[in-house]
């Protein structure tokens, strides 16, 4: 049941997607066109804004995580020491595996229903994904990170980014 859930889950997700993206160019309710030169993105857990003209590089990749995370990360280069990066992460499920990995994705996921069912009851907020770091192992100086809960709205922020790095535009992107 809970795999049919996930299924549908992620189906829903990738239609919206689908619904959501708009050609080169064109705005969305969550990505609208400024004159200031400014990409501001808004999201749920901070705001980001970095001049249009600054974008040196981006960059959007997919990888696994120590064997339980899939991470799809975005990544900003810019004319400065510092890195930005966005990213969705959800459990790794392997096509074909041995069952040690099945079981530890399956108490994964478990462990996370149970916290984000748990976490719902006492503040909605709580579910939220937040962006941990532990200083000094799992970090690096001058880099801003932020999480999305879902990877259609990674795509569409990708989206806003390289619609204002191409045309130099400025735009506010919205999680929402």
């Amino acid at each position: 049941m809970k795999a049919l859930l996930i299924t549908l889950s992620l189906l829903l997700t990738v239609s919206l997607h689908a619904q959501s993206t708009a050609p080169s160019g064109q705005t969305t309710p969550q990505d609208s066109v400024t004159q200031d030169g400014l990409w501001d993105a808004r999201l749920k857990g901070g705001n980001y804004i970095v001049r249009c003209n600054a974008i040196v590089a981006l960059s959007k990749h997919e990888y696994i995580s120590d064997g339980v995370a899939r991470v799809v990360e975005v990544n900003i280069t810019l004319n400065s020491a510092q890195i930005v990066r966005f990213y969705f992460l959800e459990p790794y499920k392997p096509e074909s595996g041995s069952s040690t990995v099945g079981a530890a994705t399956q108490a994964l996921e478990k462990a996370k229903g149970l916290y984000e069912q748990a976490a719902g009851r006492v503040s909605p907020d709580l579910a939220a994904p937040k962006v941990v770091k532990n200083y000094p192992v799992s970090t690096h100086a001058h880099t801003v990170e932020f999480v999305l809960k879902e990877e259609a709205r990674l795509n569409s922020l990708f989206g806003s980014l390289e619609r204002s790095f191409r045309t130099g535009q400025g735009r506010v992107w919205k999680e929402q």
